[in-house]
């Protein structure tokens, strides 16, 4: 059964408590959500206030400056620009504030707790999973793809929702990711320690799929794949430590009615078409790369085992910059708002960097809650301060970037170490784990 926890807020020790519990902040209220505007007067409230005595005072305020009794929601309150997750007077201290000046306070709606919505059984570790508006997708360590109806699992109906089993590959499927999820005919990719990367065709009316085209090139296994926005090219990474971009381009010249046996040499010569070659390979990481991401017109990122990230110009096919880190990368998620990059490590931590930085701390912000290495994470798609991670201490987590210290919820329900999540359904949270199962939590 699966089951979500907030995060505990960090709190001082005694002593620090009792050096705040007298002292008195004038604190000025704002926010950016005008359905909860408070007059931007100044309040004193007690230093050792903490979120939960904060919003007892907020919703005096709303509702004495509205005039009528509200049903409001909880607040979250944002100090110099990070979540306050303990005492008012700790943050403040913390960012060097002074207890004398006027403290602006931003308050916004508390993100809900996700919900556990389904527990979606397989055969083998679900090591990769993507869930587009309608339909997921998962991979598995016995070779298969697997292809899931959303509104299936939005009706509660669980297994039922389940599509259609490929045996897509000849190894263990490692990474998927959906290329066209509009009209009767869906496209999506699949990759494998098989040293694979395979583009499929489905045709959901008749849910049939078939291999458009087999793409070789790789000698290990290629452990991760990106679609670029345009969805003209795509780029996988390997533990083969090269970076390879091929071209989503399968023009046929269009058919003319032929004999049978003639069709039938015609659909040999298709098969043996289909092996499709790399447009662009990029070396330089000296181990695996673990993650790749799209983060520009002609931008890839990477991230790799070599403890580095690395920003690839595809036209010039060489490095733009890179970060060096002092432990290995697993994967990576760019934010669709800030293109900042999160990146989960094996020291436990996530860390976020901002690429374009060229002067001050490399390490925008690092993140620590996971007691185990962090193998994937993934921002929002919708919501700018948002992220979930998943670790090997069986858990997944949701944050919020402004709370480094602390995670907004813990969610919980897998039984062994967790491979892979994912945000991309604004609606969903999809994790996968070596427990052979994908847990589905909504997310709104």
């Amino acid at each position: 059964m699966s089951e979500v926890k907030g995060g505990e807020a960090a709190g001082g020790t005694t002593a620090e408590a009792e050096a705040i519990v007298d002292a008195s902040v004038l604190v000025r209220f704002t926010t950016k959500q005008q359905q909860y505007a408070v007059p931007g007067a100044s309040v004193s409230v007690k230093a050792s206030s903490n979120p939960a005595e904060l919003n007892q005072v907020i919703k005096a305020f709303i509702q004495q400056a509205s005039g009528e009794e509200r049903n409001l929601p909880e607040f979250e309150f944002v100090v110099s620009g990070q979540l306050l997750v303990g005492r008012l007077g700790q943050r403040l201290e913390e960012a060097n504030l002074s207890f004398e000046q006027v403290v602006n306070v931003e308050y916004l709606e508390k993100q809900p707790p996700p919900t556990p919505k389904d527990s979606l059984h397989h055969d083998d570790w679900v090591a990769a999973l993507q869930c587009s508006e309608d339909w997921l997708l998962t991979g598995c360590y016995d070779n298969t793809v697997h292809l899931w109806d959303v509104a299936g699992l939005e009706a509660g109906q669980g297994d039922r929702a389940h599509r259609l089993t490929i045996p897509a590959h000849r190894a263990p499927v490692k990474a998927v990711a959906w290329v066209n999820t509009e009209g009767p005919t869906k496209s999506f990719i699949s990759t494998s320690i098989d040293q694979t990367a395979v583009v499929w065709v489905w045709h959901s009316a008749n849910n049939a799929v078939e291999c458009v085209s087999e793409c070789r090139g790789h000698t290990q296994s290629v452990e991760c794949v990106a679609v670029d926005p345009s969805k003209e090219q795509f780029a996988t990474g390997a533990w083969d430590n090269t970076l390879k971009i091929w071209s989503m381009d399968d023009k046929k010249p269009p058919e003319e009615e032929e004999d049978e046996e003639s069709e039938r040499k015609k659909r040999r010569a298709a098969k043996k078409a289909n092996k499709k070659t790399p447009v662009v390979t990029l070396a330089g990481h000296t181990e695996s790369i673990g993650g790749v991401a799209w983060t520009g017109a002609g931008e890839v990122t990477t991230a790799s085992w070599d403890h580095s990230l690395r920003v690839w110009d595809i036209e010039i096919g060489g490095v733009k910059s890179q970060v060096i880190g002092n432990c290995a990368f697993f994967s990576l998620s760019s934010s669709p708002f800030t293109r900042t990059i999160l990146a989960s490590c094996a020291d436990r931590h996530i860390r976020l960097y901002d690429p374009r930085k060229k002067e001050g701390n490399i390490v925008q912000q690092k993140y620590s809650s996971h007691n185990k290495w962090v193998s994937s994470v993934k921002w929002s798609t919708t919501q700018e301060n948002l992220f979930v991670s998943g670790g090997y201490d069986n858990l997944v987590k949701m944050w919020d970037c402004r709370s480094p210290k602390t995670p907004l919820y813990d969610l919980k329900g897998h039984e062994d170490k967790v491979l892979i999540v994912d945000w991309s359904n604004p609606r969903y949270i999809a994790s996968g784990s070596s427990d052979c199962t994908a847990k589905i939590f909504n997310a709104r």
